[in-house]
């Protein structure tokens, strides 16, 4: 090092041990891991996760609205619950498939979130703060929080098992 001072010598990004996930090793996990919850994800996964959320859940609604259109013997009605009983069985059938599909990824995001709040040090049960009125803000704090790079109770990281 040379004997300049500090604010001329070169920036060097400091090092970290966080891995980074990938996009598909996050789906992977959306749909294969939800009830892992003894592991850790990072920032960055956790909301890869939640961005993935929200495009599979308007892929499976658009599923849903093509099955309902494509079925020739429903009338429109404003009662939901009319129009699935008065569909085909083929209708019925899909519609339950995607509903299962959605509660699927809804639980791989919960999976995630426990992950994440395991990753900041927080137990899983911060999830329930929700059940408070404006608790999802502290809940939203701690899912920003960034990764402790030391060991927490909960283990390491998923996407780091097979490597």
């Amino acid at each position: 090092m040379e004997n300049k001072p500090y604010y001329e010598q070169e920036y060097h990004e400091p090092k970290s041990d966080v891995p980074e996930p990938t996009f598909w090793q996050v789906v992977g996990l959306l749909l294969t891991a939800p009830f892992k919850w003894n592991a850790r994800s990072t920032r960055k996964g956790f909301w890869l996760a939640y961005l993935d959320t929200i495009i599979i859940t308007v892929i499976l609604a658009g599923c849903s609205g093509l099955s309902f259109a494509s079925d020739s013997t429903i009338e429109y009605s404003e009662n939901t619950w009319q129009v699935f009983l008065e569909s085909t069985a083929t209708t019925k059938f899909v519609q339950v498939i995607i509903a299962l599909l959605m509660i699927w990824v809804l639980l791989g995001l919960l999976g995630f979130t426990v992950r994440r709040l395991h990753d900041s040090n927080h137990t899983g049960w911060w999830y329930w703060i929700i059940c408070v009125p404006f608790g999802w803000l502290v809940l939203l704090y701690f899912l920003v929080l960034p990764t402790l790079e030391e060991p927490v109770r909960w283990g390491g990281y998923l996407f780091t098992e097979n490597e």
